[in-house]
């Protein structure tokens, strides 16, 4: 008699899921294959005064991609395109906010793979946001991490560049019991970057003292009028924000949700660089 769950059924769901893997590709194939290659994201260059930053960090550069949205609204193509202007930037580290699907499991080991051929000299750090836990955080963790992308599940890591150390830290998304105190650990007191998928982090973040935090999740509104700017700012923010001592950059992120459109609000793929002062 066979066991259930044994060789013979592992090997179904994976049959299973190559399958929905490969007709979600054909979908997205055929979805993209009338239109004209996407144009690139905007890219921003971004130069940050941090008080507490290590002088020996001077110069250092993040590359900060956010809300990719793998899938039906962006082919393998145009994220193709976003990874190879990444890189020749040439960055230290790479910071990914979360969202690198939207809801289909299908996509995860496609965007892992793809994404898995950004390096970086002090590595590439992910987080994850709400459509990731939509469509599986432990499949998307496991995937990302296998590809050499370092997800942080409210935890840090210690980084040290020429000679000094710095922590990085990474919070589940808002509504998936984020735990700032327990990533950013005992030593709190160490030059933090925090990478938090929603914004709202940063309230927090001030309160325990971290220097810089990366986030997305807005789209900066995805479809943006104009005349109600102040209201977009205010609940679907994009750009720099500070309370306290924190200063945070919110992505407005490279995917699409809902609608295959973006308006008054083009996809971004932002670089920042540290300074002890400007």
């Amino acid at each position: 008699m066979k066991r259930r769950g044994g060789k013979g059924a592992r090997g179904s769901e994976r049959a299973r899921t190559r399958l929905r893997q490969q007709s979600w590709r054909r979908v997205q194939k055929l979805l993209h294959a009338r239109r004209a290659s996407a144009p690139d994201p905007e890219i921003s260059f971004h130069h940050l005064a941090l008080p507490r930053l290590p002088a020996p960090l001077d110069g250092l550069c993040i590359a900060h991609l956010s809300d990719i949205h793998y899938g039906l609204f962006l082919s393998r193509p145009s994220l193709e395109r976003v990874l190879e202007l990444t890189l020749a930037q040439r960055p230290d580290l790479i910071a990914i906010t979360g969202d690198f699907v939207t809801q289909s499991p299908a996509f995860i080991e496609p965007v892992s793979e793809l994404v898995g051929r950004l390096k970086a000299p002090l590595g590439v750090f992910a987080v994850l946001g709400n459509h990731d836990f939509r469509a599986g955080a432990e499949p998307l963790t496991r995937a990302l991490r296998r590809n050499g992308v370092r997800v942080l599940r409210n935890q840090h890591r210690q980084l040290r560049h020429q000679g000094a150390s710095f922590q990085i830290a990474g919070i589940d998304d808002s509504r998936q019991h984020p735990d700032l105190a327990a990533a950013l650990g005992s030593t709190a007191e160490r030059f933090t970057l925090l990478l938090a998928h929603n914004p709202m982090a940063l309230t927090e973040a001030a309160a325990l003292g971290v220097d810089l935090a990366l986030s997305g999740h807005t789209h900066g509104g995805q479809i943006k009028l104009g005349f109600a700017e102040p209201l977009y700012q205010k609940f679907l923010p994009a750009g720099f924000l500070s309370l306290a001592g924190t200063q945070m950059y919110v992505s407005r992120g490279l995917g699409k949700v809902i609608v295959p459109m973006r308006v008054g609000a083009p996809p971004e793929l932002a670089f920042l660089t540290l300074h002890t002062s400007l």
